[in-house]
C-alpha cells in the first residue's frame, strides 16, 4: 500500500486543537530513540513485564504519548532491521536479509546497505533538516557505507554489531580500530573513561544544544542492552538484590540507557522544544531471552519470528498533537516510523522512494480508526512470518524452542503468546497467509550476504573471502 493513499498527516496533526495548530510549524523536530535487543517486558510501562525494575523516563514517553501494544521491529536481528528503518523499505527488497557474513551470494558483492539507495538522512537533509546519528550504525564496514556518507551530517558513534562499553579501558581496545567512537570526519574520538551509553546520552544533549534553532532529526541509536554484557559498578550496585548475574547486568544496562534518555527529554523541556518535537521510541528487535532479558508475555527470542523476536516497545510522543496515555493495538512496523517522519517533514511521499511503511499520523490523531488492511512481513530465508490485524502465520527455528522448528497459525489478536496453533482448524486462513507470504518473497531480491546466501563463497571477518 502506498503512503500517498492516506490523508496528509502534517495537515491533520496540526489541526488538532487551536493551541497545537498555532504552536507547531510545518517542520517539527524529529527524534528517534532505538534500543538494541530490548525485551518487550523490560520496560516498566508494560504491566505484563517482569516488574523487577523501573524505566521512568521511557515510561514518561508512554505517559505523555501513545503506545502501540502491537509494535514490531523491521527484522529479528540488528543490521537488516536498521537497514529497513533508514530506508523505509522491507530490507529484503534489496537483498539485506541478514547481518553481514558469513557468505556472499557471489564474488564482488559489497556487504552493506546498497549505495544506490537513499536513506532517511538523505531525504531529511534535502528537506532542510540538520541530520544526526548518535550511537550504533551497523550497515556496512567500508567508509562509503558509514552514516556520514549516507545523509547524516553529524555522527558520533561506532560502526559494528557490538562494541566495548568501556571505550578506553585497555591499551588493546585503544589500538583496535573497531572499538571506540568516531565522528563524521572518520576520526576516532580520543579515548576517554566514559561508559559508552553515558557518552551517547551526553552527545544527544549536545546535538540539541547545537541545533535547537533549526529543524533537526536526531537518530539516537543506543547499543544497550546488546552484548557484551557490561554495566558500571554504580548501576550494578543499584540492583544487587537481583541474584542472577546476567539478569542483573541487563537491568543495569537498561537502567543506564533510561537515565540518559531522561537527560535528552530534560534538555528538550529546558529549550521549550517539546511542543514542536515528535519522539519515537522502539527497539531494533526483541530480547535475547530470560534470565538475561524478558520478552514476557511473548514466546520466542531475538533471531526468530515468534513474537519475542520481533514485537517490541513502540512509543510516539508529540505534546499537544499525539494523545497522552493512549494505547493502540493496531499492528505497526518500524518502517512506518520512517514513512510518518517523511510525511511530516516534507508533506508528501514520492513513488520513486518505494516506501513500504505507512503514515501513522491519521491513526495517532484519531482521523481514522484503523489503518487500511495490509500484511506485515518478516523473512531471513530460514525464519519467516506474516500477520494481518487478526492472524499470524509463522515458520521459524527459534532458539527458545530448543531446536524444534515451529510452524503454525495463530490468532495473534487474542493469543500474543502463540500458544494455540489453529492451522488445522482454519486451513483456509493458513493457506491464504502462506500464499501471500510466498508472493511477497517472490518480489524480493535474493540474499546478497548472510546465512541465507548459503551457496555463495564464504567470507571472513570484515568481509574477506575465505575461498
Amino acid at each position: 500500500m502506498r503512503i500517498n493513499t492516506l490523508l496528509c498527516s502534517a495537515t491533520a496533526a496540526l489541526s488538532i486543537g487551536a493551541a497545537a495548530a498555532t504552536a507547531a510549524p510545518q517542520k517539527p523536530n524529529i527524534v528517534v530513540i532505538m534500543a538494541d535487543d530490548l525485551g518487550y517486558g523490560d520496560v516498566s510501562y508494560n504491566p505484563q513485564g517482569e516488574g523487577d525494575f523501573e524505566t521512568p523516563h521511557i515510561d514518561s514517553i508512554a505517559n505523555h504519548g501513545t503506545s502501540f501494544t502491537s509494535g514490531y521491529a523491521m527484522n529479528m536481528v540488528c543490521g537488516p532491521s536498521r537497514a529497513g528503518f533508514v530506508t523505509g523499505r522491507y530490507q529484503q527488497r534489496f537483498g539485506y536479509h541478514d547481518n553481514t557474513g558469513p557468505r556472499v551470494r557471489e564474488h564482488g558483492i559489497k556487504q552493506g546497505l546498497p549505495l544506490e539507495l537513499s536513506t532517511i538522512g538523505n531525504y531529511l537533509s534535502d528537506a532542510g533538516y540538520v541530520t544526526g546519528l548518535v550511537g550504533k550504525w551497523h550497515d556496512g564496514d567500508e567508509q562509503e557505507f558509514w552514516p556520514y556518507n549516507r545523509g547524516f551530517q553529524e555522527f558520533y558513534g561506532f560502526n559494528n554489531g557490538a562494541a566495548n562499553y568501556f571505550v578506553g579501558a585497555t591499551n588493546q581496545q585503544q589500538k583496535d580500530p573497531w572499538q571506540g567512537v568516531y565522528r563524521e570526519d572518520a576520526k576516532r574520538v580520543p579515548n576517554f573513561d566514559e561508559y559508552m551509553t553515558d557518552a551517547f546520552g551526553i552527545e544527544s544533549v549536545k546535538f540539541v544544544e547545537r541545533n535547537k534553532d533549526k529543524p533537526f532529526f536526531l537518530f539516537l541509536a543506543y547499543n544497550a542492552p546488546h552484548g557484551p554484557m557490561q554495566a558500571t559498578k554504580e548501576d550494578l550496585a543499584k540492583f544487587s538484590h537481583i541474584e542472577n548475574e546476567m539478569r542483573r547486568t541487563n537491568i543495569a544496562m537498561v537502567h543506564n540507557m533510561d537515565k540518559n534518555i531522561g537527560l535528552l527529554l530534560e534538555k528538550l523541556e529546558e529549550e521549550k522544544l517539546m511542543d514542536n518535537t515528535i519522539i519515537f521510541f522502539t527497539s531494533d528487535n526483541g530480547g535475547c531471552g530470560f534470565p538475561q532479558s524478558s520478552n514476557k508475555p511473548l514466546r520466542g527470542v531475538k533471531g526468530g519470528t515468534l513474537e519475542g523476536g520481533i514485537r517490541v516497545p513502540y512509543l510516539v510522543r508529540w505534546d499537544g498533537v499525539v494523545p497522552a496515555g493512549k494505547t493502540l493495538d493496531e499492528p505497526a512496523n518500524g518502517i512506518d516510523i520512517t514513512a510518518t517522519m517523511l510525511q511530516l517533514a516534507i508533506g508528501e511521499t514520492k513513488d520513486e522512494w518505494k516506501l513500504d511503511g505507512v503514515d501513522l499520523m491519521p491513526l495517532l490523531t484519531g482521523k481514522v480508526p484503523q489503518l487500511e488492511k495490509r500484511y506485515l512481513y518478516w523473512d531471513n530465508v530460514t525464519n519467516s512470518a506474516i500477520r494481518d490485524r487478526e492472524w499470524k502465520y509463522v515458520t521459524t527455528n527459534d532458539k527458545s524452542v530448543k531446536g524444534k522448528r515451529v510452524t503454525g497459525l495463530f490468532r495473534i489478536s487474542e493469543d500474543i503468546s502463540e500458544s494455540n496453533d489453529l492451522s488445522k482448524q482454519y486451513p483456509e486462513v493458513a493457506e491464504r497467509m502462506k500464499k501471500a507470504l510466498k508472493q511477497w518473497q517472490s518480489e524480493n531480491e535474493k540474499p546478497r550476504f548472510g546465512w541465507g546466501a548459503h551457496i555463495g563463497p564464504k567470507v571472513g571477518y570484515r568481509g574477506k573471502h575465505k575461498n
